[in-house]
């Protein structure tokens, strides 16, 4: 694996976390999202989602992180937000890396940063949401040690709503194992 480093999100990087977010989504929701979204309404859609969270007024207390490659590319990053719900813990609403790198261990590295930043005092879990239908993504999690919760109909994006998983780590320090 070539050199890649993390690093946190920043405001300037709202346009370069959308177009990654929309890369991302049109990969792996081809075939669940409507063609007409990812083809068309997708960018769009995810720069005003970053545009508000990055470069608006806070509205939660949010971290986010990005990797980047050797050439300072952005090729992955995460968004947590913290204390999202008072029983299971902080929210990672989004975790994407590019396909060409999926398999390198970004999203590992990616978690396991969620993981430090989140600190050994942190006692509450950190969970996520994956769609049922996106078999690589639960696979990768199952991986990472989730325990599947319970699953749910996601809210509608993308003009439509489909089944997805609660994917919890009820104590986040042991995405660090295997560091």
């Amino acid at each position: 694996m070539s050199l890649v480093t993390l690093r946190p999100m920043r405001a300037e990087d709202a346009d370069t976390v959308a177009a990654l977010h929309a890369t991302s989504w049109r990969s792996a929701y081809r075939g669940m999202l409507t063609d007409d979204f990812l083809d068309n309404q997708v960018v769009a859609d995810r720069q005003a989602v970053w545009r508000e969270r990055l470069q608006g007024p806070a509205t939660a207390p949010a971290f986010g992180v990005v990797a980047e490659d050797a050439k300072g590319q952005m090729i992955g990053f995460t968004y947590v937000l913290l204390h999202h719900d008072p029983v299971w813990g902080s929210l990672i609403d989004n975790l994407h890396v590019l396909p060409e790198h999926k398999g390198d261990g970004i999203g590992r590295r990616l978690l396991q940063a969620v993981a430090k930043q989140l600190g050994t005092e942190h006692t509450r879990p950190c969970f996520l949401w994956v769609l049922d239908a996106n078999e690589p993504a639960k696979r990768f999690y199952a991986r990472m040690g989730a325990e599947f919760a319970e699953q749910s109909m996601a809210p509608p994006f993308g003009g439509v709503s489909l089944p997805e998983w609660r994917c919890v780590w009820r104590d986040p320090a042991t995405l660090l194992n295997d560091a």
